[in-house]
């Protein structure tokens, strides 16, 4: 009995130790399990706004998204500018990244700009790019609604110190609350090294004072204010001046210029480019595209000091599209856009690094590109002073001009 129970125990044990080892073998065998994993929700997808910060260069600065929302949402902007004078693409190219229309409309000149909004000052475009005259003019007439800054970083970052003198001298400290600059533009002139070798260069003499042999051979400007303007400041005069005597003085300047003069005209490219004129009174952009057709034309800033302008943008009051054009103007702002830009009109940047975009080593160094350190405390832009209807220096002028083209 005992030996059977024992035997008993034994195959018990055995059977159980079996057992074990089979469950052993058997886990052994299974693939291990990881721990259980947390379950992922769907991964979010990028904002539109996300999108677009993302994508700009290190040097681009967004709008807030404040401004980009709105600004999608109303998909159109109605710009306002010279006909023919910006490139295609640069309407295209901000239309293909943000998919906002740009609805391009231009004017002729500034007269017809102003009377536009005279008639209607709620017309409706967006973004206007009215230059010095019409943009001060138009203050006044308070067309112009405040631009929200905050909405502008590009502008805020690159704005250049230089610019901001000029601005600030053409339409007081208030000229940046309703427009920024775009470019800046000196009166100068241009002449062919093939006929003009004059050791007065770049003084305003050798136009105002010319050599016989150069009668009949240059241009002035069809402007009051740049003809007596540059007479005034080749005097030592202000070119703003309404003192009569030193108007007098520019006056006899101009009638003994008068009779040597070939013509007054403000597009003498023809006659430049075919030789039938040497030199001419102009603008530092329209002289570099005549030096690309013909590379004896150089362009000089007179010593003197001159005339400097100034393009920008402003948006009416009567915008409905007020976040599209803040995008625009801060789209238009960026480094290499400016750049581009430059490169097409030929007048320089009032940007702070856009030259560095210029792919043009030559245009990059040409006049009015650059300019002497101080050179800009020479210059001055048209004030009202001169041009305002009913202020005596207008009438001084009007009257200079009337019995000179007579």
């Amino acid at each position: 009995m005992k030996v059977k129970n024992l035997m008993k125990g034994k195959r018990g044990l055995y059977g159980f130790m079996a057992g074990v080892l089979a469950l052993l073998l058997l886990f052994a065998c299974l693939p291990a399990c990881a721990p259980a994993a947390e379950e992922e929700g769907p991964v979010a997808e990028e904002s539109a706004y996300e999108k677009y910060v993302s994508s700009l260069p290190d040097d681009c600065f967004p709008v807030p998204q404040d401004c980009f929302d709105q600004a999608i949402e109303e998909g159109v902007v109605n710009v306002w500018n010279w006909a023919e004078w910006f490139p295609e693409s640069y309407y295209s190219d901000f239309t293909e990244e943000f998919g906002i229309k740009v609805v391009f409309d231009s004017f002729g000149d500034y007269e017809e700009m102003t009377a536009k909004f005279k008639l209607n000052p709620n017309t409706p475009y967006d973004v206007v790019l009215p230059g010095t005259r019409a943009h001060a003019q138009l203050i006044d007439m308070g067309i112009w609604q405040e631009l929200n800054h905050d909405w502008l970083p590009n502008v805020n970052a690159y704005q250049t110190k230089d610019m901001e003198s000029v601005w600030v001298e053409e339409f007081g400290p208030e000229g940046f609350r309703y427009g920024v600059p775009l470019d800046m533009g000196f009166t100068a002139y241009t002449y062919n090294v093939k006929y003009i070798d004059d050791p007065r260069l770049p003084s305003w003499s050798v136009l105002l004072e010319p050599k016989e042999e150069y009668w009949g051979r240059f241009t002035m400007l069809n402007s009051v204010f740049d003809c007596v303007g540059a007479a005034l400041q080749y005097l030592g005069y202000s070119l703003n001046s309404d003192d009569e005597s030193e108007l007098m003085e520019a006056k006899a300047l101009l009638f003994e210029q008068k009779p040597k003069v070939m013509a007054w005209d403000s597009a003498p490219r023809r006659m430049m480019l075919e030789e039938e004129t040497w030199m001419c009174q102009g603008w530092t952009g329209d002289a570099w595209y005549w030096h690309l057709d013909d590379a004896n034309l150089t362009c000089v800033l007179p010593t003197e000091g001159t005339r400097v302008a100034t393009d920008g943008y402003a948006i009416p009051i009567g915008s409905t599209h007020v976040a599209a054009a803040h995008l625009f103007i801060n789209y238009a702002m960026r480094p290499y856009v400016e750049g581009a830009l430059v490169e097409e009109i030929g007048f320089a940047p009032v940007h702070s690094t856009a030259l560095e975009y210029v792919t043009n080593e030559e245009l990059s160094k040409w006049p009015g590109m650059t300019y002497p350190e101080g050179y800009l405390g020479k210059c001055s832009v048209i004030k009202p002073s001169a041009y305002e209807v009913g202020s005596i220096g207008e009438e001084l002028r009007t009257a200079i001009w009337e019995e000179l083209k007579a």
